[in-house]
């Protein structure tokens, strides 16, 4: 069934609304009604009402466009798992054959391993020697079937070669069956590639200064056992940050969980990203406005204070926090505090009474 993308003739970026037009485009041309001769009509117009159920639906598309369902919404069949094709069939089958062979052979007073035409004598072979070799050639190749051969005892007599599907060699492991053989050879795989059990994570703290937290550093714990870890700090690392330190030894402890805080500043506190500061104005700068110069975790800068500023207003200045994992930085926030002066100023004092008196005339 056809792609409802090249049913509808839109691209896989196409937009609701773009399907939908395509859609009443297709569906008014293709309606059987407008083909009462055309056979083929009815079939198109299911289908194209069939890809437009499969794209308006949200659901159906993503899962469409991730390979989830096919054309017609179904799963599409897994794939059989394992050999499609038993490899060791054909080696069954051929011993089967030599040990059907070799029983007829003894019925009939024929010597074992003899073919007409053949050689007989000490080159001849018997029908396990026969098998034996063939499952070695079979499974490891034909240079291993020859240096079982070569392995094999010169003078073992074929009345002594044990029945069945296992025979007598020098070369280690070549006595047993080959599925048994292979059973062990994946049951040791698997026991040298099966997961270890991860064991439990330690949780530890880190207290850094503001400054370390916004260039970076190296720091370092110790474990339980004495041993010192250390580990990179990155620019940026937000308060209460959590940073994962792989195990130096997996197969003894577990990886270590490091809490990151900051330690308290004179001058600063941090929420998230962003660093909050306070800085005071007069109230003449408060009332009238200003240019204030404030120092920022990396320098000064100077600040426009607006007029009529009270201690409630907050200047933001953007990319003046700690730096972000996409490259930017938080806001610096600065909280204005209006302070009075030292020493009481007279002319104030008068200005406030002045003030007061024209209030309640």
């Amino acid at each position: 069934m056809r792609s409802p993308y090249t049913v509808l003739g839109v691209s896989k970026t196409a937009r609701t609304e773009d399907i939908k037009s395509a859609y009443r485009q297709l569906a008014k041309t293709w309606h059987p009604d407008q083909n009462p001769g055309d056979p083929q009509a009815g079939s198109r117009f299911a289908e194209i009402a069939h890809a437009y159920k499969m794209l308006i639906d949200p659901d159906l598309r993503v899962k469409f466009d991730a390979g989830l369902i096919d054309a017609r919404g179904k799963r599409p069949a897994k794939p059989a798992r394992g050999f499609s094709v038993n490899p060791f069939k054909a080696f069954k089958e051929a011993m089967g054959r030599q040990t059907s062979g070799a029983a007829a052979s003894a019925n009939s007073g024929a010597t074992p391993g003899a073919n007409p035409g053949s050689a007989t004598g000490d080159n001849a072979e018997t029908p396990d020697e026969a098998s034996f070799k063939d499952m070695v050639a079979h499974i490891f190749g034909e240079a291993a079937a020859r240096q079982a051969k070569r392995n094999a005892p010169a003078d073992a007599a074929p009345d002594k070669a044990p029945s069945g599907r296992r025979t007598e060699t020098d070369a280690p492991g070549m006595d047993e069956d080959p599925l048994d053989a292979l059973d062990a050879l994946f049951a040791k795989w698997k026991t040298r590639h099966r997961p270890q059990p991860r064991l439990p994570v330690t949780r530890h703290h880190v207290v850094i200064s503001l400054e370390s937290a916004f260039a970076g550093t190296i720091s370092e714990i110790t474990l339980e056992d004495g041993t010192s870890l250390r580990f990179a700090v990155p620019a940026g690392t937000v308060d209460g940050a959590e940073i994962q330190v792989p195990s130096p030894d997996p197969s003894a402890k577990g990886d270590a969980i490091i809490t990151i805080r900051h330690q308290k500043h004179p001058r600063f506190q941090t929420s998230g990203a962003d660093i909050h500061g306070e800085h005071g104005i007069e109230l003449a700068e408060a009332v009238l406005g200003c240019s204030v110069v404030f120092r920022g975790i990396d320098g000064p800068l100077k600040i426009e204070v607006p007029q009529w500023s009270g201690s409630d207003t907050v200047l933001r200045v953007q990319e003046k926090g700690l730096p972000t994992a996409d490259g930017g930085r938080g806001a610096l926030l600065v909280h204005l505090r209006v302070m009075l002066p030292e020493k009481p100023d007279p002319r104030l004092i008068d200005l406030m009474r002045s003030g007061g008196k024209e209030l309640y005339v």
